[in-house]
């Protein structure tokens, strides 16, 4: 490991040349291989005498068997397996190039202050410790994928066997020369962040990306990262829970897995773990998901849903937070293409259906496969990307229950403006009832001071008008009031009661 003298305090003179980044589009970015299979452990530190971690899913094909896509993670003892704070170094690593060459360079200087900078650690040693221990720990783990590494130029997935980091150099102290003088370091104290001169040097450490995974950024395997919502998360499990749910969700708001796939192969939980364990361990970052907006909340009995002995299926719906960014093009036959291969589709028939058929037509169907997914529709259950596959080449029509999201839209605007206008007259109806209340208790303490001979006389006329109604109190009551109203006889008094009580003028 890389030593710091007393002289660099805890920073060293790294920190003068973190403001030197080009002036390139800084958009945080994820690697979409990187974000399907899990690279690291979950834990904060991997066992002793652990060096292998083995992720794998079933890929359904339409014709043939399934695809077994493995990645295995082997390491050295000295290092040792990548941990959770591993992971994330890569992703600040992904960052430093992102801001350094966009990708145009495998080499990528950068400083130690510059990463932690950017991963939202505290600066400190420690910080620096666990830096320098993953950049090493990562040039010695070596990644083998087994039909599990998407080539996004060849549109297939492939093997491949790589160090992710090729090398890293490592210097202890960052130096730099300013008008032919070396800079001062910084002793014991935080250097100040000063605009670099144009032209300045890079720093001295850097790192290289191996030629495998260089390539994928280069292809543009790549997906947009909303960088402080991921560094906000609190938990491992919720990060790489949030990442690969996060390249999943892209134009779908419902996601159904089997259970134990989804918690042991691409979150990486044990296998060892019942399914009634697997739901308490992924309940905390479902929870912590679901409070920040990125997944809906959803009662377990709707989020579960049980299929035979030991196997369960979970269900997992988008929230307002979890909106992935539109594709900066609009989507044509090679988007089109994944868009079909990861939803099971061989990539040579997705290939062929993205560029014989129309793109609304493939669109379309998709819609209706993921509706039929999320509904565990029997059409889908047995061979769900032949199911897609045929659909688009025959022209399924949609089942009848299904609902296109802009038509849904529409409807569900509809009925929020029918519960509006029921609610408003609704409203209305309770302000006249209010109203009509009000007057009728104004009019009865106006009956109630009038004089005696003054109600004997209304009731009398009310009595002539309405022969048939004789000594009717209830019926003869609102009629009096009427006739009270019409001549606008008595004055505004406060006393209420019944305009015939025991004794009135009826009897």
């Amino acid at each position: 490991m890389t030593k710091r003298s007393k002289q660099d305090g805890l920073f060293g003179a790294d920190t003068t040349i973190a403001a030197t980044l080009p002036a390139v589009d800084t958009g945080a970015k994820d690697e979409l291989n990187l974000a399907e299979f899990p690279i690291a452990a979950l834990t904060d530190r991997v066992p002793d005498g652990q060096t292998t971690l083995v992720f794998e899913d079933k890929l359904e094909q339409r014709e043939g068997p399934p695809i077994i896509r493995r990645l295995t993670i082997s390491a050295p003892p000295k290092h040792g397996l990548p941990a959770a704070v591993d992971d994330e170094v890569i992703v600040g690593l992904i960052q430093l190039t992102k801001r350094r060459n966009n990708f145009t360079d495998p080499k990528v200087h950068f400083s130690r202050y510059e990463l932690i900078e950017v991963l939202g650690w505290p600066q400190n040693g420690q910080s620096y410790r666990r830096i320098e221990e993953a950049l090493h720990r990562w040039v010695g783990v070596v990644l083998m994928y087994e039909n599990a590494w998407w080539d996004n130029a060849e549109k297939s997935w492939v093997d491949e066997s790589f160090h992710i980091l090729e090398n890293i150099s490592l210097y202890d102290r960052e130096r730099r020369r300013l008008g032919g003088k070396k800079a001062a370091p910084a002793a014991g104290r935080r250097a100040a962040k000063r605009p670099e001169p144009e032209g300045a040097p890079l720093p001295l450490s850097s790192f290289r990306w191996n030629e495998v995974i260089f390539r994928s950024f280069q292809s543009g395997n790549l997906k947009t990262l909303d960088l402080d919502f991921y560094l906000q998360l609190r938990l491992p499990t919720t990060k790489r829970m949030f990442r690969f749910l996060d390249k999943r969700f892209y134009r779908r708001s419902r996601l159904d897995f089997d259970l134990r796939t989804l918690a042991c192969e691409h979150i990486g939980l044990s296998r060892s773990y019942k399914p009634t364990e697997l739901k308490r361990r992924l309940r905390p970052a479902l929870e912590e998901l679901e409070r920040l907006g990125f997944l809906e909340p959803l009662p377990e009995t709707e989020r579960y849903s049980w299929q035979a002995r030991g196997s369960w299926r979970i269900l997992l719906v988008r929230g307002p937070r979890g909106r992935a960014e539109e594709a900066e093009a609009a989507p044509g036959p090679r988007s089109l293409a994944s868009m079909l291969a990861e939803r099971g589709v061989s990539p040579k028939a997705a290939a062929e259906l993205a560029e014989q058929h129309p793109p609304d037509r493939v669109r379309a169907k998709l819609e209706v496969f993921d509706w039929l997914v999320s509904s565990q529709d029997k059409r889908v259950q047995k061979n769900p990307a032949g199911y897609l596959v045929a659909s688009i080449r025959a022209d399924y029509q949609p089942p009848e229950a299904f609902t296109p999201a802009d038509e849904a839209g529409k409807l569900a605007e509809a009925e929020r403006r029918a519960a509006e206008a029921a609610g408003e007259k609704a409203r209305s109806a309770r302000l006249d009832a209010d109203a009509s209340t009000a007057k009728d208790a104004a009019l009865k303490a106006r009956w109630d001071a009038l004089p005696e001979a003054d109600r004997e006389r209304i009731a009398a006329t009310v009595r002539a008008a309405n022969p048939g109604l004789r000594r009717w109190k209830a019926m003869l009551e609102p009629l009096c009031l009427a006739e009270l109203e019409a001549r606008g006889e008595g004055g505004g008094v406060e006393a209420q009661g019944s305009l015939f009580p025991e004794g009135g003028p009826i009897a």
